[in-house]
């Protein structure tokens, strides 16, 4: 009996992938668990083990519990202002069948070409006290990114405002997969576009908007840039997230260990709110 030959081909082209996937995701999240737990140098060169030491020199930190509202109300605002956001010009460009609506689909979809260093000169502009374009439209005359009260937020919105388009493509595509003869038959039956837009588009496209939230709040979690460019973690810690933390403590303080600390917090976190969804997907996704 002949005995069976092993393809050697499928193997090969997957060895490729498997040791890129190893070397840039698997080893790296192993090593920093492990160097949480440790003394490193400054460039995470292991020492010696420090046990607990480190977590709980994190956690005894009179920033700890700032640093951790900081992140949910950045990652809340986001996810609130780029959803609906996105799923109101989503609703209005699939609704639009006049000529130029492929030019108003690109100007609602712009924002994701431009990088987050451009977006914080602009936006940085529109948020001065002296000649500011949002002091100048509400009268008001307030330096919202230097004021601990609005900082947060002013990031947030330039954080979310560029992440709006990304969304607005996939619910797009989601609202198109309503049949045309679906809508036809509500229109009969008395339905406006409010309704069928509750009734009709948002269920069926449920599965992208399901989506939409899991991508946003992974991205929200891992916001960095804006808050690097626009504020610095300031004023006073105000806009300090775990992301920019993790930064803060490994690349300028040069505590590579308790920056790996805040690195796992953040997993932690971003992987408890993601199976969180996971569990209400059956109850809130309808797939056809």
């Amino acid at each position: 009996m002949k005995k069976k030959k092993i393809p050697v081909l499928p193997y090969l082209l997957l060895s490729v992938p498997m040791l890129l996937l190893i070397t840039f995701g698997f080893y790296p999240f192993i090593k920093t668990i492990v160097s949480s737990f440790s003394y490193t140098t400054e460039v995470g060169q292991w020492l010696s083990w420090a046990g607990l030491d480190n977590w709980k020199m994190v956690v005894e930190d009179k920033e700890f519990g700032q640093v951790m509202g900081n992140t949910f109300l950045f990652a809340g605002i986001i996810l609130v202002i780029s959803l609906t956001g996105s799923m109101i010009f989503a609703l209005l460009a699939d609704g639009c069948r006049r000529k130029g609506r492929r030019i108003v689909q690109v100007l609602y979809a712009l924002p994701m070409v431009i990088a987050s260093a451009p977006t914080s000169i602009i936006w940085k502009f529109i948020y001065r006290k002296e000649g500011g374009i949002l002091n100048t439209i509400l009268g008001t005359d307030v330096a919202w990114l230097l004021e601990a009260d609005t900082a947060l937020t002013a990031v947030a919105v330039v954080t979310a405002w560029s992440q709006i388009a990304s969304s607005f493509i996939l619910l797009l595509a989601g609202f198109r997969n309503v049949s045309d003869e679906l809508l036809e038959a509500a229109t009969l039956d008395g339905a406006g576009s409010f309704t069928k837009a509750i009734k009709i588009k948002i269920p069926i496209a449920s599965p992208q908007i399901f989506y939409v939230i899991f991508l946003k709040i992974v991205t929200a979690f891992k916001a960095f840039g804006q808050i690097r460019l626009l504020t610095a973690g300031g004023p006073a810690g105000s806009t300090t997230t775990l992301m920019y933390k993790v930064y803060e403590r490994g690349t300028v303080g040069g505590y590579f260990e308790i920056a790996c600390c805040y690195s796992v917090i953040l997993f932690l976190v971003i992987f408890i709110a993601t199976r969180i969804q996971f569990m209400m997907e059956k109850k809130f996704v309808h797939y056809q």
